[in-house]
């Protein structure tokens, strides 16, 4: 069970590898961005850890049954709100921010509200699916897509038309202070592991983490690659001329014996998938939370009928991106996805330093009843 684990991490960074996180650190690049990543990786590794190690010693248990189990409603209930809004605004922000690439890029005739119309359509009924259903949609998914992924890194590392000079002078402001937005963004790309707060219904009891190492140097490969590709492509200077940097950067590549000949065709479809696969999961799990709020709520891990009420949430998803889609254009969205990654930083610590305590606290009462049965005989 253990690759569920990692699929949910892989998707979250392969989906930040290619939108706003390497912008946000590029636009950095003289002022602390580089220092960032180098901070951002035993950092996010840590949170990923202790993150996972705690919540596996409540085997079935999604954190908002852990968190009703152990405080009052008034406490946890708006903590489930806070974490509903913020999976879904973070989702969205992502939907929409593609609807634009793919149609400015792909087919520019079409308006992108067709696009939008047609990507939240597809979200709706996939984020009303079971828990159950939509782990098992996301192993396939990532075994057809994380090798296209790598496909395409390894293409644009090993183009005679990288810049190394570019990427070495870059890299040589890594002495630079570190800042908060930079780090914010960095540390998003090891955030999959938050999807154990829903996924953790479907794994067993006896669920330990196993290949521990996998995380920091996924993410250390991912992390560096998506930034340092584009400057070498682009130049120091020219590199934060773009807002879709990767959508410009795949356009510069070519497969010169491949029936395809521009990489950027292979690069839309492949983040077709991974943008569906990320909004759905991201609706799913907001949806779960803002369920979780009911005192009649009941979870269940695979459900024989779909619930109504999947339906009115995700139906209610899907009419405010609409509207968001409508209020924002695309440098305000990026500017909402920037604050967005501050605040989802503090709330992804407050959640790991909560559930972790809990964990603790477990952990002593369990020693302290063995050790009173000791001396009881």
């Amino acid at each position: 069970m253990n690759r569920y684990f990692y699929y949910s991490f892989l998707y979250v960074l392969l989906i930040n590898i290619m939108m706003f996180v390497p912008n946000i650190i590029i636009q950095n690049r003289y002022s602390g961005g580089i220092s960032s990543l180098l901070l951002a990786i035993p950092f996010g590794t840590m949170l990923a850890l202790l993150f996972s190690s705690s919540i596996s010693r409540f085997p079935g248990k999604a954190v908002p049954e852990i968190l009703f189990d152990h405080y009052p409603r008034w406490l946890v209930v708006p903590f489930m709100w806070m974490l509903a809004a913020l999976y879904f605004l973070g989702s969205t922000i992502v939907l929409v921010a593609f609807s634009v690439v793919i149609n400015r890029f792909y087919n520019p005739d079409t308006s992108s509200n067709v696009v939008l119309y047609l990507l939240i359509a597809t979200c709706i009924y996939c984020s009303t699916r079971t828990t159950l259903s939509l782990v098992f949609a996301l192993e396939v998914l990532i075994i057809i897509n994380a090798p296209l992924v790598m496909f395409v890194l390894g293409k644009g590392i090993f183009t005679s038309d990288l810049d190394w000079d570019a990427m070495h002078t870059v890299a040589n402001y890594f002495r630079m202070p570190p800042n908060l937005v930079s780090f914010a963004a960095a540390t998003y790309i090891f955030s999959g592991y938050l999807n154990m707060s829903i996924l953790n219904r479907a794994l067993p009891p006896n669920f330990r983490l196993k290949h521990r190492w996998i995380i920091p140097l996924v993410g250390t490969l991912a992390m560096f690659t998506s930034i340092f590709i584009p400057i070498g492509f682009h130049g120091t200077e020219a590199v934060d001329e773009y807002l879709f940097i990767w959508s410009i950067t795949a356009d510069s590549m070519k497969m010169e014996y491949g029936f395809i000949e521009r990489v950027l065709f292979l690069y839309l479809i492949l983040y077709l998938n991974l943008t569906l696969l990320f909004t759905t999961f991201g609706w799913h799990k907001a949806m779960e939370f803002l369920k979780s709020t009911s005192k009649s709520h009941k979870p269940h891990l695979d459900p024989e009928k779909i619930p109504k009420i999947n339906w009115i949430i995700c139906g209610a998803f899907g009419l405010i991106a609409i509207i968001y889609s409508g209020v924002v254009n695309e440098k305000q969205n990026f500017s909402i996805a920037t604050v967005w990654l501050i605040i989802r930083l503090f709330a992804e610590i407050l959640s790991v330093i909560w559930i972790c305590w809990l964990a603790y606290r477990l952990k002593s009462k369990s020693k302290f009843k063995v050790k009173g049965q000791s001396e009881s005989k």
